[in-house]
Order: C-alpha cells, then structure tokens, then sequence
C-alpha cells in the first residue's frame, strides 16, 4: 500500500513540475551551416521570433520537425537590388532569399515604406537599402532617376549625407561611372575628392561607405580612401592583365566586393546584335571574370554575392544562383559559396543578417539536403521562417 501511495505522490510532482514546452518550434537532428561553418548534425529551437538553443541536447517544443537526412541554412542574402515591386520581395522569398540589400532608389519614401512592411510580413523578403546613391548632376543613376537628390554646388557633402540618413538610410552608396556605355559618351560623375568626403563624413556618423565602380584604376584610388566595399568587381576587357597590386590594395584595406557578374552567364540571344557586339568586344566575359574572382578570393578580399537585379535584368528568383555558379567556376568551394550567401554579407555590411546563432532573428531555410555535399541542394527548399514563422 505505501509503495503505491509513494508512486502515486511522485506521478503528482511530476505532472505538477513539467509545464508547457520551453521552445516554439524544435528541429531535431538537422544538418546546420550556420552562416560561416557546417556545425554537423543538431538540434535548433525557436521561441518567438529568434533562436533560442542549438545544441546536441534533446530539446521539447510545441510543433517538433523531423529533420533526418535535411539541411538548414541561414536565409541567402542578395547584396545589391534595385526593387521596383513588393513583388520582388515576394519572389525572393520563396527561393529562401530572406534579405535584399537595395543600392538606389529614386523615391525613398517608397522604399521606407517597404522595408517598414518586410520586416515583419511573413512571405516578404527584408529589405534594407540606401535611398539615393551620391552622384553628381547629370551621372549614373541620376538618368533613371531625375528627382532624385544629387551632390552639387548647391548642397554640401555633409548635408546630402544628412538628408539620405534623415530618410532612413542603412548606408551610403557612392557612384563613380565615366566610362563610355554601349555607344553612349561618359557621364559627369564625382570627382574623387568628393568621394573621400563622403566616405569620411558616412563614416564618422557610424554608417557604412560602399561604392559603385569598375575600373582598375578608379576602383585602386578610391580603395585609399577606405570605403567598406564595392558594389561592383571590375567590368572592362581594356583592364587585362589585371595587375597583382589592384588586388594587394584592396585586400590590404579590407575592402569586401559585391560581384553583380551571374549576368554574363545568362544567354544573349535575344539581344540586339549591337549591343551583343559591344558586349562581346567590352566586357569582361564569364570565364575572365571567375578568373578575377579568384584571384580576389586568394588575395583575402571578401567576396559578397549580389546580382544587380532589377526590372528587365537579372529577376529576383532564381537568377540569384547564376551569382554562386560563377563562384563555383571560380574554384571556391561549397562552404566558402554558402559564406559569399549568407555570413559574408552580415560582416560586410555589419548587418544581423545572413547567420544563425543563438539570439539571432529566427531567419531560416530547411533545405531537403545538404548544400555541402552538392550546391544544387539549395535550389530544393522544403520550407522557410522568418522571424519564426511560416508561410
């Protein structure tokens, strides 16, 4: 009798002690790349809109997922967009590209009205961006863009900076372009002492400085002034050989790339035939730019995936993986691909994108298998969470 009692009274405490799940969601035994590395085989809670645990440890939750055999990678980051849609954010989404990082736009409003509405909208890609690029009157993307703010006599460095942080900025993207363009003469652009300004004056409000460049030589001189970035790699045959000491400088100041070249893998067919010609005679082919990216990736310089997507161009799907076929062109391996996609961009742009650790927002693809042993898989999504949820 007392033994029965005694096991009835501990049933009590137990039933009494364990309350609700600790945890959201629970993936048990799923492969991990964190962002940076592969962490092998784990256990990753959610609780809320962030994770919580990732651990060998046996955890509870309120849904469990079976993860046997899958993968889970942070949400893929594309670098450099020019979003002319919500549906852009749609799109993106859907293929687990969780962030975009926008590189002008001509209406900032707009554009601070759809990074308010993707920051917590299930089924939308976040969108951080830079408002207006810094460009002279007249210069690339002022053509596109004729509203827009451009730095003149009429408005100092200091206060164009001001204004672009005023409405919302996440960093501030320069613009120097004087080349000759499919026929068309050179654009005015800034000149490089207004560059320097600008670097300087982002930098001492705590903002980022990445530029939009293209050239050897332009890219080497604005490289002294110390931006964060640059938007662009090098785009122009008349550059070849590329010498030993473009790259030393930019690895040397730590100076990241977005490469924005997956384009010249897409077909030309439908082309007009001289603007085909141009390209073909101008522009750095598939081959010599895989060529110069891994000369970069050699070097040290961080490579950060970006397409330059936008309307009637690169789209904001399935494109993206254009940007990593180069980079697998390129010789680096999957690991060092998935960095370019993920953790690469967090460290550039010192955004909480891009990685899972504990802490961070609950921003993650289940892939039906591992993009380690074949980079395809990440073409396979099986679900996607952001902030915790799904859609």
């Amino acid at each position: 009798m007392m033994n029965r009692f005694l096991t009835l009274v501990f049933t009590v405490l137990l039933i009494s002690s364990s309350g609700p799940p600790e945890y959201d969601i629970v993936f048990q035994n799923v492969g991990l790349f964190d962002g940076y590395q592969d962490r092998g085989v784990v256990n990753i809670a959610i609780k809320g809109d962030t994770i919580a645990a990732i651990t060998s440890e046996a955890l509870a939750g309120n849904r469990t997922i079976d993860g046997r055999g899958k993968y889970v990678i942070p949400g893929m980051v594309n670098a450099h967009v020019h979003v002319s849609s919500i549906e852009n954010l749609r799109t993106s989404y859907s293929l687990g590209i969780l962030t975009l990082l926008n590189m002008h736009t001509g209406m900032e409003k707009r554009e601070h009205n759809w990074k308010k509405i993707s920051k917590d909208s299930a089924g939308l890609s976040r969108l951080y961006g830079a408002g207006h690029a810094a460009t002279a009157p007249g210069g690339h993307p002022n053509q596109y863009s004729p509203d827009m703010e451009t730095v003149s006599d009429s408005i100092s460095i200091k206060e164009w900076v001001d204004h672009r942080i005023e409405n919302n900025a996440d960093y501030i993207k320069i613009v120097r372009d004087h080349h000759e363009w499919m026929g068309s003469p050179p654009l005015p652009t800034l000149s490089y002492d207004q560059i320097k300004q600008i670097i300087d004056y982002a930098h001492s409000r705590g903002y980022k400085a990445v530029v939009h460049a293209n050239t050897v030589d332009e890219m080497s001189r604005i490289a002294e002034f110390g931006p964060d970035g640059f938007v662009h790699m090098l785009d122009y045959k008349e550059d070849l050989p590329i010498p030993d000491s473009f790259y030393q400088t930019l690895a040397t100041r730590g100076i990241f790339v977005v490469t924005t070249s997956g384009v010249t893998l897409k077909p030309m067919e439908n082309m007009p035939p001289f603007l085909r010609d141009w390209v073909t005679n101008n522009l750095l082919d598939s081959t010599q730019r895989a060529g110069i990216i891994k000369e970069m990736h050699e070097n040290g310089i961080m490579i950060v995936a970006g397409t330059d997507a936008q309307q009637g161009s690169m789209n904001f799907g399935a494109d993206y993986f254009l940007e990593l076929e180069l980079y697998e062109q390129a010789g680096l391996s999957n690991t060092e691909i998935l960095r370019t996609a993920t953790g690469n961009a967090s460290k550039a742009f010192g955004l909480p994108i891009g990685e899972l650790k504990v802490g961070s927002n609950a921003d993650m693809v289940l892939l039906s298998g591992s993009p380690i042993n074949d980079l395809g898989n990440l073409r396979k999504v099986e679900q996607v969470w952001k902030n915790g949820e799904t859609k």
